[in-house]
């Protein structure tokens, strides 16, 4: 045997030893939902609906719960001064309309 198959091996032992638990909870949800798909299928259409309705219900409640609306009241934000190019000092607000000088 070549040592990448060696390798390869080893590898292949190692994925199935640390993702098995992974694998099991994804095949047994894989099962839940193709035997959920099936019993969905043989409803009646109005009792599929229904079962739509639920579930949507169910989905709206969590949006709701994880997202609240927050009312945030409005901050106003101070302008910071800034350089003025001549003079190297900040200006004020008066100074920037051109008033006081």
């Amino acid at each position: 045997m070549k040592i990448r198959h060696i390798l390869l091996a080893l590898l292949a032992v190692l994925s199935i030893a640390f993702m098995q638990p992974l694998v099991t909870f994804l095949g047994g949800l894989t099962l839940l939902l193709g035997v959920g798909a099936l019993i969905f299928r043989d409803l009646s259409p109005a009792s599929q609906d229904a079962v739509e309705r639920r579930v949507l219900g169910w989905l709206r409640q969590a949006r709701v719960r994880t997202a609240p609306a927050v009312d945030r009241p409005s901050i106003r934000r101070r302008r910071t001064p800034t350089l003025s190019r001549e003079s190297g000092a900040p200006l004020t607000p008066s100074s920037s309309r051109g008033e006081g000088n």
